[in-house]
């Protein structure tokens, strides 16, 4: 009887073990919605009428320490997919030249809280996290912090950059 009690008693024990241990790894978990939308309610075109890159880097801030691309003549557009595969055109217009730029990945909330980007040329699990609104046809995203580089003031080095983009659903 000691033995059957005992078997008894450490059942719950292995089992509660077990199951502990063959949970799903400490990844984070990627969802299609997140506190106030879901990625598929981003569906679609969006043309950028915001789109501004601002220095965010250490040491000597250069002047000027923002581009405006949209304002300097360039454009840029966003597609996004309902499983939340997009990507991003741009044209960026820099002292009469143009430069044609693409971005592509996925979107999707960290743990249902956290906008974050999976980009196709970035490290796999290694996203980049934006600040984000999504208002009827307006969209926002804000990096806050350095997710982009440019030479600034010209002088053929690369600064740490930030970005805010506004899209309008077209």
């Amino acid at each position: 009887m000691k033995t059957l009690s005992k078997i008894l008693l450490l059942a719950p024990l292995l089992f509660s073990f077990l199951m502990l241990s063959c949970s799903k790894e400490n990844g984070d978990e990627k969802a299609d919605c997140g506190p106030n939308y879901c990625i598929s309610e981003l569906q679609g075109t969006w043309d950028a009428t915001e789109y501004v890159l601002t220095f965010c880097g250490q040491g000597t801030i250069p002047n000027p320490s923002s581009f405006d691309v949209i304002a300097e003549g360039g454009s840029a557009t966003l597609t996004v997919q309902a499983n939340g595969r997009f990507t991003l055109n741009a044209m960026i217009m820099y002292e009469g030249q143009t430069f044609p730029e693409t971005a592509s990945g996925t979107i999707y909330f960290e743990d249902g809280e956290f906008f974050a980007i999976q980009f196709d040329d970035d490290e796999p699990n290694d996203p980049t996290y934006f600040g984000d609104t999504l208002s009827g046809n307006t969209f926002r995203l804000n990096s806050g912090s350095v997710v982009a580089e440019w030479d600034f003031d010209g002088d053929e080095i690369d600064e740490e950059a930030c970005i805010n983009l506004t899209f309008v659903r077209t």
